[in-house]
């Protein structure tokens, strides 16, 4: 997959990715995501209790992988069944765990075959969808089919479980500080600025692996080319020195960055798409349910060893 490349080969997949994942192309996929959202969330309006997680944000950011790659929403369940069963083959340093390989290689390789008999029936059929342009490329751009599967491999685990796992710790963080969640109800133009607050808090992969290309000394330690490091990026999402009382939700920060998509070349190529569907959840979630709390009896866990962190469930109490 392309995330395992340095530049000049990794530069080669960013720049034919990029258009695909700039604002400009993703902008027009709003009304048809924000229509999904509804067929969501309507039918919790009678409701007085449900699981976030499961309902909502597990569900969402797999509609709009298969919207954006022009594939039947039909298929919703196996790619959420797939994309669970590889991520939890792996923990946070990306270390197999055993328990969970057999079925998660089982689920690999489900879903290579069938996005292996999808690049063979899609290859050279024009479409708006990006599974569409990308078969479609030609010259110097072109892709083989297995640069294309690897590439689908890597939306699906990339892009599902992170959006989901943002979805869900926003979402609670919200539940336990009503004052930050009026603030957002009163003014919806402040969301935007609430997420970027929210992936400071809580980032969906905390932890990037890496391996030296050669040797460097950090803080006095000597690490030799291949040592594997996990950097952590909700420490540095923390630093006191950066942000006055880190640990609070605060909306109205003067810094508002962060390091939740990662840093320099390998900075999330999905993050404008990420965020409009973090966007677009906040407001029509908001727009239904302005009040809501955890319900009680149900303290969210965290799924864990994982390489993505995230909730198992979250149980809402509706009012």
């Amino acid at each position: 997959m392309p995330v395992g490349f340095d530049p000049p080969e990794q530069t080669r997949y960013r720049r034919i990715l990029q258009p695909f994942f700039s604002p400009k192309s993703i902008r027009p996929l709003e009304p048809a995501l924000r229509a999904q959202l509804a067929d969501l969330l309507d039918p919790l309006a009678g409701r007085d209790e449900c699981d976030f997680v499961g309902e909502v944000a597990a569900v969402f950011p797999t509609q709009v992988f298969l919207t954006l790659f022009g594939l039947p929403l039909d298929k919703r369940d196996d790619f959420i069944g797939w994309k669970d069963a590889v991520l939890g083959m792996v923990d946070a340093s990306g270390t197999t765990v055993p328990a969970a390989s057999e079925d998660g290689m089982r689920k690999a390789a489900e879903l290579f075959g069938y996005l292996s008999g999808l690049v063979a029936e899609r290859r050279g059929v024009p479409g708006d969808d990006v599974l569409s342009g990308l078969l479609c490329l030609e010259g110097e751009e072109a892709l083989t089919d297995d640069e294309v599967i690897g590439l689908c491999f890597l939306f699906v685990l990339a892009g599902l479980d992170t959006v989901t796992d943002a979805l869900g710790f926003g979402i609670e963080r919200l539940a336990r500080n009503p004052r930050q969640r009026q603030e957002i109800v009163d003014d919806p133009d402040l969301i935007p600025v609430a997420i970027e607050e929210l992936l400071r808090l809580d980032p969906p992969a905390p932890f990037v692996p890496r391996v030296c290309t050669q040797e460097v000394t950090l803080d006095g330690q000597v690490l030799p080319t291949g040592t594997r490091v996990t950097t952590n990026l909700a420490v540095a999402n923390r630093d006191e020195g950066r942000y006055p009382d880190p640990d609070t939700v605060d909306f109205h920060r003067e810094d508002a960055t962060h390091t939740s998509f990662g840093l320099g070349v390998h900075r999330c190529l999905g993050s404008h798409l990420a965020r409009l569907e973090m966007r677009l959840a906040f407001e029509e979630w908001h727009r239904r349910f302005p009040h809501y709390r955890i319900a009680e009896g149900t303290p969210p866990r965290v799924k864990w060893p994982r390489g993505t962190i995230g909730l198992h469930a979250l149980r809402l109490r509706l009012s």
